[in-house]
């Protein structure tokens, strides 16, 4: 029997986890390397679900987003803190911003693909779907291996209700590095799609 899931409301939360997961592996990333267009990890509030039970207040996020405008203000050549500005943009509900931000990193850098596809998350989050599967295609046309981009698709698959195919794409993106954050996260995503139960996702980041 085809397994139905409540969309409403589980859809931004999986777009949260989605941003906790990608500024977890860019940290990861930034230790390994050096590499100009890796942008930093997202500055989270310590009692952010993705690092300790309890959730984090609107507030926790408005400071994060106050912090990081007046870094890009500094510096707003600084691509690292335009990509960590855009994703708490998009993670406190303003895609256009978070769209603005991701552009204006691809102009100096346009073989940026982590800014590529959160672009692709903007653009869907603004209710631009089929510029959001446009450009995440495009990505994976040139790179058939990029986990994020995967990862990236099946959130849209699943907001539009397309549940085969988004568990088609995050069982791809934890085959290409199961090891990884975003391998990790996309795992729990279809044990708990295959598990068929309508209660709480697991952890983002939980195993790593």
């Amino acid at each position: 029997m085809r397994k139905h899931y409540a969309v409403a409301g589980i859809v931004v939360a999986i777009l949260v986890a989605a941003l906790i997961v990608v500024a977890g592996s860019r940290s990861s990333d930034d230790a390994a390397s050096s590499a100009a267009h890796e942008p930093s990890a997202t500055p989270l509030p310590t009692d952010h679900p993705s690092v300790g039970s309890s959730a984090s207040s609107p507030t926790d996020y408005a400071a994060m987003v106050k912090l990081l405008e007046m870094r890009h203000a500094k510096d707003p050549s600084d691509a690292k803190t335009a990509m960590d500005l855009a994703d708490a943009y998009l993670m406190t509900e303003q895609p256009t911003k978070a769209r603005r931000l991701y552009a204006k990193v691809l102009a100096s850098d346009p073989g940026n693909e982590t800014a590529k596809v959160q672009l692709a998350l903007a653009l869907h989050a603004g209710g631009s779907d089929d510029q959001a599967l446009g450009l995440l295609n495009a990505v994976l046309a040139t790179d058939p291996r990029s986990q994020l981009a995967h990862y990236n698709l099946a959130i849209i698959y699943f907001s539009e209700q397309k549940s085969d195919l988004a568990r088609d794409e995050w069982k791809t993106a934890a085959a290409i590095d199961a090891t990884s954050a975003v391998g990790k996260s996309a795992q729990n995503f279809v044990d708990w799609m295959e598990d068929g139960t309508d209660g709480p996702r697991p952890s983002p980041t939980k195993g790593g």
